[in-house]
């Protein structure tokens, strides 16, 4: 078996930054503090307001942050990364038999991992292997930058894990691949619904955007707007407003006739999604819940992250364009979904990746 030490281990880094990096931390913790790991978190702050962060810590039941970088989500993504990367090595460095973990793709994800590759800490990557094709995608240059230089990479989806083995991970890389499943998945099964609250009086679209390259652009956001608006005159459409999309729909002097409400913690969003008839979304963390909660979804991304749900016949992808947004809504109703295949595992992937640390202290 590949052991990537041979000390016992003494401390695990987890390193978050935004909403599903801290929903995939809280079920993971849980998991490793019934084993012999001491755990420490860090927040590098790339979400770092209440309603973003906070709510979200309280609700999950997280213990407190042990080291807060407090990084300006508002640099650009190198300097964020950069900058976050040097706090993360001065800190990390004062520590030895530790380990880190990294979630998902975003710039804290890449900071963290590169901080890990400089101190020669070995490094685990959960929800490695995504790929959609796309390198303009920070998202993917993040994830495939990771991928490289983690010590484990641990895979939601086979999809994911058979794409990592073709590109060579576990042969002629050698860095570890294992397959997991998915702890989105875990905290979906896990995690207790929030009492339902009474949005509108009849069904309703449940929609989320905040992906950069949709509402960066204006004619990108304008498009969506507009879509969501001759949606919301079909039937009612519901939006928990992301904090930086609710700047640039300001910034774009733009008028949404929708229903907006404030973000949501995770118990009440998945209440508020299992209580819809259907998603329209640009996160990877949402089409997934929608596919959890068995609503056919509409992706707002060229390139989706997660076309096993499109395959499944549970969500159909279009681009930011307002005409080809609302034709594509249209068309949800008459997909035939398979919501029964474990596209994102067993909800079991806490246990299999603690189980896979022990594995390597033996």
């Amino acid at each position: 078996m590949y052991k990537i030490n041979q000390y016992i281990l003494e401390t695990i880094f987890h390193i978050v930054g935004n909403r599903p990096q801290f929903v995939k931390l809280a079920i993971l913790y849980k998991e490793l503090s019934n084993a012999r790991f001491s755990q420490k978190i860090i927040h590098s702050g790339q979400h770092s307001s209440a309603e973003m962060s906070d709510i979200f810590f309280s609700q999950l039941a997280l213990p407190e942050i042990d080291f807060f970088l407090q990084q300006q989500s508002t640099y650009s993504p190198d300097t964020f990364i950069a900058e976050a990367s040097v706090s993360l090595q001065d800190y990390l460095g004062s520590y030895t038999d530790s380990y880190v973990f990294v979630y998902g793709d975003t710039n804290t994800t890449l900071a963290g991992a590169t901080a890990a590759h400089n101190l020669s800490i070995p490094l685990f990557h959960v929800e490695a292997g995504v790929r959609t094709g796309d390198s303009s995608m920070p998202e993917e240059v993040n994830r495939v930058s990771t991928d490289k230089i983690a010590t484990t990479n641990y895979c939601c989806t086979e999809k994911n894990y058979f794409t990592m083995v073709a590109e060579g991970y576990g042969n002629t890389i050698k860095n570890r691949v294992k397959l997991t499943g998915d702890l989105m998945y875990d905290a979906f099964l896990k995690v207790p619904f929030a009492p339902q609250k009474t949005i509108v009086q009849k069904n309703y679209v449940a929609a989320t955007i905040h992906r950069a390259a949709n509402i960066v652009s204006k004619d990108n956001l304008s498009a969506i707007v507009e879509g969501l608006n001759n949606i919301h005159k079909e039937i009612p459409v519901v939006m928990p407003l992301h904090p930086h999309t609710r700047k640039r729909i300001i910034e774009h002097g733009l008028s949404p006739e929708f229903f907006i409400i404030d973000p949501l913690g995770y118990p009440a969003m998945k209440t508020f999604l299992t209580h819809c008839s259907y998603v329209i979304t640009d996160s990877g963390g949402a089409a997934r819940e929608a596919f959890f909660c068995k609503k056919r979804s509409l992706i707002v991304m060229e390139y989706p992250f997660w076309p096993e749900i499109i395959e499944a016949g549970c969500s159909t992808n279009v681009a930011a364009e307002s005409l080809q947004l609302y034709e594509s809504f249209l068309k949800l109703p008459s997909l035939c979904p398979d919501f029964e295949t474990p596209i994102f595992g067993n909800g079991n992937a806490a246990q299999l990746i603690s189980e896979d640390i022990l594995l390597l202290q033996d």
